[in-house]
Parts: C-alpha cells; sequence; structure tokens
C-alpha cells in the first residue's frame, strides 16, 4: 500500500511538472498580469512646458491601466505634455485586444504626430519607442524634437522680442499680431528645403522645421513657422494647438470665446522676385473663412481637430 502511494506521488509530481513545463508561458503571464494589476503607476510632481488646455481629441489621465485605445491616446498625451523622456503604463486585464490596439497605434505615425500636435513644442517627440511584453506592460521611450540648449535660445529670442515690442497694456489679440508680423519680418520661406522634401531628397535640415529656424536664422518650413507661435501662445497662456494634413501644418488658437485659424506660412508668400511680402489674410479667421481662401491646402480630419470646425 505505501509503495502504490508512493508512486501515485510520484506520478502526482511529474504530472504537476509537466503541466508546468507545458504552460509555463501561460503561467507566467497569468502571474505577470496578476503582478502588474496591482501596481500603482503615478505622475512624477515635476513638470516641463505643461500645457494645461481641454481638448476633444485628447485628455490628460490618471489612469495608466488602459482599458480602450483612447485610453492608450490620453496615456501617451499625458507623457508628452509632462515632458517625460521614459514612462511605463499597463494594459487593464479586461481589456483583451489591447496589445493589438497598441501595436497598431504605434505604427500609425499620423496618430502619433497628431498626438504630437498638442503638446508644446518643446515636449515634442523626434522619435519615440515602444516596446509592448505579451502580459500587458507598455514602455515609452522619448528622442525629444528640440535640445535643451535650443530650449533656452528660443526662449531666450522670445523675450527679447517681448521687450522690443509688447506693451503691457496691449491686448492678447495684438500681441499675438505682434508676433506674427516680428516672425513674417525677420526670416523667409526655406523653398529649397521645401522643394527637396516635395522630391524626396531631402536629407533633414538643422533648423527650418522648428522654431530655431524663424527666430535663430531667419528661415522656416510651415512647422517652423507654427512651431514658434504655438511656444509664444503658450507662454502666453492661450489656448491652442497645431493642425496638419499631409503637406501642411498650422495654428489653431482659442481667443475672444472662440477657436480660429493662424497661418503665418501663407501670411508669408514667396515671391518671384524675392521681396519680401507681409499679409494678414490668414490671422485669426473663423475655419468658414479660411476655406472660402483656400479649401484645398488647408484640408484637415474634423475627428482629431473637432474644435476648429466650430469657430
Amino acid at each position: 500500500m505505501k509503495k502504490i502511494t508512493s508512486v501515485l506521488s510520484v506520478l502526482i509530481v511529474f504530472g504537476v511538472f509537466v503541466l508546468g513545463f507545458t504552460y509555463r508561458e501561460d503561467i507566467a503571464n497569468y502571474v505577470m498580469k496578476s503582478v502588474i494589476q496591482s501596481k500603482e503607476v503615478t505622475l512624477p510632481n515635476e513638470r516641463s512646458n505643461f500645457n494645461n488646455y481641454e481638448f476633444s481629441f485628447v485628455s490628460e489621465t490618471e489612469n495608466f491601466h488602459v482599458k480602450n485605445k483612447q485610453e492608450i491616446l490620453n496615456a501617451l498625451y499625458t507623457i508628452l505634455n509632462h515632458g517625460m523622456n521614459n514612462f511605463t503604463f499597463y494594459c487593464d486585464s479586461s481589456y483583451d485586444s489591447c496589445i493589438d490596439d497598441l501595436n497598431l497605434v504605434s505604427q500609425d505615425q499620423v496618430l502619433l504626430s497628431t498626438v504630437n500636435n498638442f503638446v508644446s513644442p518643446f515636449n515634442s517627440y523626434e522619435k519615440i519607442y515602444f516596446k509592448i511584453s505579451s502580459y500587458g506592460e507598455i514602455n515609452i521611450d522619448v528622442d525629444k524634437l528640440y535640445t535643451d540648449n535650443e530650449i533656452i535660445e528660443v526662449n531666450k529670442k522670445i523675450s527679447e522680442f517681448e521687450s522690443s515690442n509688447i506693451k503691457a497694456d496691449m491686448s492678447v489679440r495684438d500681441k499675438i499680431k505682434a508676433f506674427h508680423d516680428y516672425l513674417i519680418n525677420n526670416s523667409v520661406y526655406d523653398k529649397v528645403r521645401a522643394e527637396a522634401i516635395e522630391k524626396g531628397t531631402d536629407s533633414g535640415g538643422e533648423y527650418s522645421h522648428k522654431a530655431t529656424g524663424p527666430l535663430l536664422h531667419g528661415i522656416a518650413l510651415c512647422s517652423g513657422y507654427s512651431d514658434a507661435m504655438k511656444v509664444y501662445l503658450d507662454k502666453l497662456g492661450v489656448p491652442n494647438y497645431k493642425i496638419s494634413n499631409n503637406n501642411h501644418i498650422w495654428n489653431l488658437v482659442y481667443i475672444d470665446g472662440k477657436w480660429l485659424h493662424l497661418d503665418l506660412t501663407w501670411d508669408d508668400p514667396v515671391t518671384s522676385d524675392g521681396s519680401n511680402i507681409l499679409l494678414d489674410k490668414f490671422f485669426l479667421i473663423t475655419n468658414d473663412e479660411l476655406q472660402k481662401i483656400d479649401s484645398t491646402g488647408h484640408k484637415f480630419d474634423v475627428k482629431y481637430y473637432p474644435e476648429a470646425i466650430n469657430s
């Protein structure tokens, strides 16, 4: 009898071992999921260039155990908006398609660059990396578009502009107009690089695609103009974001109780004789006005930028 019991014990232990070996990955994932569900994820107290604005497309969150695609986007926006270089969040155990949705989001460059449009240019990414585990842990690493020195130099230049051009009794609209005129009068559109981009031969410029272009070097692409304007609007505390399509990017500004379009690129036209022209046709105009002037170059996806059609 003892011998039979001993044999059964061995068989049971062996069976448990076989089952454990066969399903070791599932067991490990189950254990890891159980562990991460109990983890508390909190944001650091320190944050830089933070925008405390409310948007329809993305919003700040304190929930980092995501349950759907929108919560993934909100987590990404919050990570970027707080100026973090790396962060870890998790799939909720009830979110069965979380890994699939994360893979789709991480590969959708249009969607990711759209999230970038809602944060400070200083917090925006040049490259963003996702590491997604099979048990629902997501590690995000961010390579920032601007260096610390570039941020210092841009802020310094804006302070110099304010000292020379801004008076205490000026309205917010007048301050924005002064900066609009300053950028256009002191920079030109980077036609050479724009043509290279269109041909697919651009090797990557050093500054015209960033705020450093118009502010420090007198040359800009549309992204350089819109970044510089967004930095200034953020400094003024004016709710705003950038709107982009496949070929263009400009600013949307909340002022006087409504959202208005602002496009410095099109207010600084390229001329055949090289003369510098300052326009204000695209300065704080409604969406109806914008589309009447140009319904092709300023097409945009309404699901990303619903505020833009409510002006």
